[in-house]
């Protein structure tokens, strides 16, 4: 099986709320400050357009805001917000590239923000299919449907949510927990993995190649903004101050990433024991980060399809249910909700909040298989294309996990 074999084999489209739509202007008004402008972009991730469309603007880079994070490999369409002030009165009705384009909507009230999506919409091919798997595909779907026809997965976070781990070496987040701040920093930029590209190869291997020889590394790679941290050790900094020294983007997401695991280590117990009580054999699928477990619609109850997940914590609390289960997946760790702290830091944290333990995926088409143009020979020669609409937050990765893909 392959998906993304080209960019638009994977196609995302982000769909507001209502009431984001309602709060369009046509012009600028005092009380709608932020141009709002839909944003199609292919093989780029999100962050990265949002700087390119700073500089091509002439604009600081915090100005310029998304609602959401999408897929570098893809192409996707979005909504991202610009600050009027900092563009003088001067909002392009649209701006292009070849790897973006923004269209001008109109002019809203505040900058774009997660809670302005409403759901995303997915059209995917997946590839290098054989006709057992092809049937395994639909055979899944079929058993994962409720009685409306909405497939119901488990609601883990997918592998783009741990990219700060992608060396295989372990979680930026435990080492902090352990104010093990060299260890942190030597994880989050100066371990090499083999998808790293561009400006991040040359930086995680000339730390990798340098470590400890901070101003030989910091000939090696080039401007940007983890240099930062590698400056404040070659200036006599400890380690503590050098992760401190890093964007806070990637802080947080080095936090995020370990609670992320956490997390789907919990659902991940729970999913085994709601088939086990029901003799429902769930659908598992190998993962780098943790097996996942995928019980059948027949076993999710009405109770588990509005099951909220909080997310770990020094605040947690969690259902009684989940005591022993949440006790277990710490203990694996080696951490307890209450040391889920960074010592000597106020920011990054780990922040609540409830994650709902099972996702809807709507409007779900399955269609039917064709020749792979890009197969070779061999009987894994198939394509198939599969829509489907997701709420915020959940994984198109995941469902296809699911399904057997």
């Amino acid at each position: 099986m392959t998906i993304r074999r080209t960019p638009q084999d994977f196609r995302v489209e982000e769909r507001q709320t209502a009431e984001f739509h309602a709060s369009i202007a046509a012009e600028h008004l005092p009380s709608h400050p932020f141009a709002a402008y839909t944003l199609e972009k292919i093989s780029l991730a999100t962050p990265d357009a949002l700087g390119f469309i700073a500089k091509a603007l002439k604009v600081p880079r915090e100005t310029v805001a998304a609602a959401g994070l999408k897929d570098r490999h893809a192409v996707t369409t979005q909504v991202v917000t610009v600050d009027t002030a900092a563009l003088r009165g001067r909002a392009p009705e649209w701006l292009e590239t070849e790897a973006w384009r923004l269209t001008r909507l109109g002019f809203v009230p505040r900058a774009a923000d997660s809670t302005i999506i409403a759901r995303n919409a997915f059209t995917i091919i997946v590839r290098a299919l054989d006709k057992w798997h092809a049937d395994e595909l639909v055979r899944r779907a079929s058993l994962m449907r409720d009685r409306a026809g909405d497939i119901l997965f488990v609601n883990y976070f997918g592998d783009q949510r741990f990219g700060s781990a992608r060396h295989g070496k372990g979680f930026v987040g435990k080492a902090l927990v352990e104010g093990e701040f060299e260890q942190a920093l030597r994880l989050a930029i100066g371990t090499p993995a083999r998808k790293d590209s561009g400006a991040v190869r040359s930086l995680t291997r000339a730390l990798a190649t340098h470590w400890g020889d901070w101003k030989t590394a910091l000939t090696k790679f080039p401007k940007m903004p983890e240099r930062a941290a590698i400056e404040t050790l070659a200036r006599g900094g400890n380690f503590m101050d050098a992760f401190a020294a890093l964007p806070k983007f990637t802080q947080e997401i080095c936090i995020e990433a370990y609670q992320s695991h956490i997390w789907n280590a919990i659902a991940r117990e729970l999913a085994h024991g709601i088939s086990e009580a029901t003799a429902q054999r769930a659908f598992e699928a190998d993962d780098l980060f943790g097996t996942m477990v995928f019980p059948r619609a027949a076993a999710i109850t009405p109770a588990f399809l509005a099951f909220p997940i909080p997310m770990p914590s020094p605040r947690a609390q969690y259902h009684e249910c989940l005591s022993e289960i949440v006790a277990g997946a710490l203990e694996e760790e080696g951490v307890t909700l209450e040391t889920l702290r960074i010592p000597g830091f106020a920011r990054p944290y780990f922040g609540g909040g409830d994650r709902a333990f099972i996702a809807t995926a709507r409007s779900v088409s399955i269609g039917e298989p064709v020749r792979d143009e890009f197969a070779g020979g061999g009987p894994a020669n198939l394509a198939c294309t599969i829509s489907f609409e997701l709420p915020r937050g959940s994984y198109a990765t995941v469902l296809l996990r699911a399904l057997g893909q």
